[in-house]
């Protein structure tokens, strides 16, 4: 009998969902990495983002499965000769090949004791052609993904405990599907004549918006599920959305603005 009541906690151990284990890194022991590349580069293993990391336009960026980028957090970093954060930032004006696989995702891992803090800016592509980013975790970014003028692949990310999951302006159209936006303050964001195609993508837990379509954002919705979220999809009055999107246990499902010059 006792044996069977130890077998049967196992069994229970088992089907409860463990808490991830702590960071357990030395920084002092990572090659570090940072400033504007020089030369098509390719990162495999372990490193220390400790400042701005820049790929300039004409340049490539590999990332080999399985590497993981710990993120020294900072709020004084800058990129010469311009940057978008005061935060520890990946800016690619160049292509970033990030392509990481199931059984060997690619982290982005800030350092720090607080799960739910913003800790770093996020990758941001600015007039990137070519870029491909699969099956990344991305934690406690103020954007996972930023597009400006940006039109990537976006396929099995996990953008957990960050303020925007993907964020879109000035006329982006990335791919984005199979992907998990939690436990942040808002999905996708899209701006300025963005035009996505977002499919089969998961959003859950987010405080405020789960996707927010500007006034002249043209996405593609279908297949994706949004769910326990505040306001689930914000889009204007006369927008229509695929009933293929499931959206459940949302505060609201649909949150209505008007346009400029409508009445």
């Amino acid at each position: 009998m006792r044996l069977a009541l130890i077998v049967l906690l196992v069994l229970l151990t088992g089907c409860v969902a463990q808490a991830p284990r702590p960071v357990e890194v030395d920084p002092a022991q990572l090659p570090v990495i940072g400033g504007v590349l020089t030369e098509d580069t390719a990162l495999a293993g372990d490193y220390l983002l400790q400042a701005d990391l820049q790929v300039p336009a004409g340049l490539t960026l590999t990332i080999q499965p399985g590497s993981r980028i710990y993120i020294q957090p900072s709020d004084s970093t800058k990129i010469d000769p311009e940057y978008l954060s005061r935060e520890v930032e990946i800016m690619v004006r160049g292509r970033l090949l990030a392509l990481g696989s199931a059984d060997r995702p690619i982290r982005f891992i800030p350092l720090g004791n607080d799960p739910q803090q913003i800790l770093w800016a996020g990758i941001e592509l600015v007039g990137s052609l070519g870029s491909r980013l699969e099956h990344l975790v991305i934690e406690q970014a103020e954007s996972g993904v930023l597009c400006l003028a940006s039109s990537p692949e976006l396929r099995s990310l996990q953008i957990l405990r960050s303020r925007y999951g993907i964020l879109l302006q000035q006329d982006s159209a990335p791919q984005i599907s199979n992907s998990l936006l939690a436990d942040g303050e808002a999905g996708l964001f899209c701006w300025d004549r963005s035009a996505p195609t977002v499919t089969d993508n998961q959003i859950v837990r987010q405080q405020e918006e789960g996707i927010y379509l500007g006034p002249e954002c043209r996405a593609k919705l279908t297949g994706n599920l949004i769910e326990a979220v505040d306001r689930a999809i914000v889009l204007p009055q006369d927008a229509v959305i695929d009933s293929s999107n499931r959206l459940q246990a949302n505060r609201i499902d649909f949150a209505y603005f008007r346009q400029e010059g409508s009445r």
